[in-house]
């Protein structure tokens, strides 16, 4: 069996398409050629252990979607087949321009389920970091993007608990959607809960886990969240993450008790200002970090008033053939929150509450030392207290 891998439509030889001349692929995976919903699925686009993601197009106006399917073994796991359809829910409420739209969700004949989601052209923050160094006005924008929509879902409720550069697709334009609130948290009286886990269970993906979010003795909230962005913004501007331990039982622990080593160490273009905002978001105290996401973007804004007009190329190839006119870059409004206070630019910077004495285990927890086996699935990642020696890497 053959496809167009424009359009979709099926072939019993190879050749070329008769609707629109392109050449025809095999066709090895069955839904291939077949319609979805209202779309034909023309590619696989990704893959992991939960399942497949499809590149879907309209048959008759052409728009392009991406339809994520989960598998037949995990469709009948029910924790997993909530968590699936938790993101769908998730998204739909919050509804923001920053994250990646939901279109639909049902199921297939065979009784797999699916979602529609909007198609994005570009790559994730992972795949860009791995090309090399990247301007710092580029990542405050792109940042910025990624802090409002986590705003806009702390402001109904909704903790997003896995954010990491595999979960920001950055558009060829240079902005960020975020996606995959697969194992987010939703706040009291909003529908459907939260996924379950068993007693013991982690929720996240280690490298980017806040210290209340490994120990669990804290509430995760809001600012579960600003510290991942922290991390993130941490890997941008240095291409590597925070902590890095030779075991995973040493990363966390990393995580609860350990300073990362100062970003300006790593950067050495970096301002104090600019290090002061990063190592806020990664305070060990909840209570020290920025406590909304629009205190952070508000700080970051301070910190880029400083920044030389040639940083400030957006993370995207096809953005960075655009100059940015002008000798000074032109930055959105802050945010507004609790702790965000109106900045003009050029104004005097204000360091973030960092202090550089290093701040001691809030809960007092002791980690266990019963050895954890990764998992970075690309939709959610769940780390159980005893896992299997090897898991796969899940859509």
């Amino acid at each position: 069996m053959f496809a167009c891998a424009q359009c979709g439509k099926r072939y019993d030889a190879p050749g070329y398409c008769a609707a629109d001349g392109s050449p025809l692929v095999g066709a090895a995976d069955p839904l291939i050629g077949t319609e979805v919903g209202r779309y034909r699925i023309t590619s696989v686009i990704g893959e992991g252990g939960m399942g497949r993601v499809y590149l879907g197009v309209h048959p008759t106006i052409g728009s392009r979607v991406a339809v994520k399917v989960l598998s037949d073994q995990c469709t009948h796991n029910p924790e997993l087949l909530e968590r699936f359809f938790h993101e769908a829910r998730s998204v739909n409420m919050i509804r923001h321009e920053n994250i990646v739209s939901v279109i639909d969700m049902a199921t297939l004949p065979d009784g797999r389920p699916f979602i529609v989601m909007e198609f994005i052209e570009g790559n994730t923050l992972a795949g860009l970091l791995r090309s090399g160094r990247k301007p710092l006005g580029g990542i405050v924008q792109l940042m910025s993007e990624v802090l409002s929509a986590l705003g806009a879902a702390h402001a109904i409720g909704i903790v997003h608990r896995d954010l990491k550069p595999d979960n920001i697709l950055v558009t060829g334009e240079g902005h960020a959607k975020v996606l995959d609130f697969g194992i987010a948290k939703l706040g009291p009286g909003l529908a459907h809960g939260s996924p379950r886990t068993a007693t013991g269970a982690l929720l996240g993906t280690p490298a980017y886990m806040a210290p209340e979010q490994i120990s669990g003795t804290t509430v995760v909230d809001a600012r579960t969240d600003v510290y991942a962005a922290g991390v993130v913004l941490y890997e941008a501007v240095t291409g590597q993450c925070p902590f890095q331990g030779e075991t995973l039982f040493d990363l966390m622990r990393q995580h609860v008790h350990d300073l990362p080593r100062p970003p300006r160490h790593l950067r050495p273009d970096l301002s104090a200002t600019f290090e002061a905002v990063i190592l806020t978001a990664l305070a060990k105290n909840p209570e020290e970090r920025f406590q909304a996401a629009a205190a952070m973007v508000a700080a970051l804004q301070r910190a880029a008033a400083e920044l030389p007009p040639e940083e400030w190329k957006a993370l995207s190839s096809r953005a960075n053939a655009i100059s940015l006119r002008g000798s000074t870059p032109s930055l959105p409004p802050p945010l507004m929150g609790p702790d965000a206070a109106p900045t003009r630019p050029g104004s005097s910077p204000t360091p973030g509450p960092y202090s550089p004495n290093p701040p001691r285990d809030p809960t007092g927890a002791v980690i266990s030392r019963e050895p954890y086996s990764p998992m970075r699935p690309e939709a959610q990642a769940t780390v159980p207290a005893h896992p299997a020696p090897t898991q796969k890497r899940g859509i």
